[in-house]
């Protein structure tokens, strides 16, 4: 499992020749690590003293970031998956009629696969932005900078994500499944760049 293997060893991975890790998985790991960096703020406010009253919502939060950086993980395995099925696909043989058809039908279903799997990356990665934001005023103020980080994280993650959508959708037959994932992401993108952009002014603000 990708998702397992040594930072070193996953980085590795991600410089060679592979096709895969790639990407996509490097977009689930950004999410991965904004979601943990959610789970240590927290952990470092439940606890303290001054920060009695946010201690219960502090505790549902942390089960949903752990939660959140352990889907995103897997994912990294999900992504690579993906790929390995299209690239499966387009080694199939075509030499008469009938194989051109389950070529063509194995091929659509992966491609939509690969479009899937960073979409689910993309709105995972949403999730840790909308817990950063939820927290970004009342965790431990000592780790406000950690919060910032986590949703520049996020954010690359999803936009990463968003991308590797992108460049599957001109093979997808289906146009309404294009047209509306398209409008899907575009909305997606523009919640999630106007949630950073509030967490990040918090944290300046905070910081000065």
């Amino acid at each position: 499992m990708l998702a397992e293997k040594k930072l070193s060893e996953f980085l590795d991975d991600l410089a060679s020749d592979l096709p895969a890790p790639g990407g996509g998985g490097a977009a689930a790991v950004s999410g991965a690590m904004g979601a943990c960096l959610i789970s240590m703020v927290v952990r470092l406010t439940l606890g303290k003293k001054g920060y009695e009253d946010v201690w219960p919502e502090m505790e549902q939060v942390v089960i949903n970031s752990d939660l959140l950086y352990k889907t995103l993980s897997s994912q990294v395995e999900d992504d690579a998956a993906a790929f390995n099925d299209v690239i499966a696909a387009l080694k199939l043989p075509k030499d008469d009629e009938a194989q051109i058809q389950i070529r063509t039908q194995v091929m659509q279903k992966a491609f939509k696969r690969a479009m899937e799997v960073p979409y689910s990356i993309a709105q995972n990665c949403m999730e840790v932005l909308v817990l950063a934001l939820q927290i970004v005023e009342k965790a431990n103020i000592n780790l406000i900078s950690d919060i910032g980080v986590a949703a520049e994280l996020a954010l690359a993650g999803l936009e990463s994500s968003l991308l590797n959508v992108r460049i599957n959708l001109p093979y997808i037959k289906d146009e309404n499944l294009v047209i509306t994932t398209r409008k899907q992401i575009e909305s997606l993108a523009e919640a999630a760049r106007s949630n950073k952009a509030r967490i990040l002014s918090e944290v300046n603000n905070k910081i000065a």
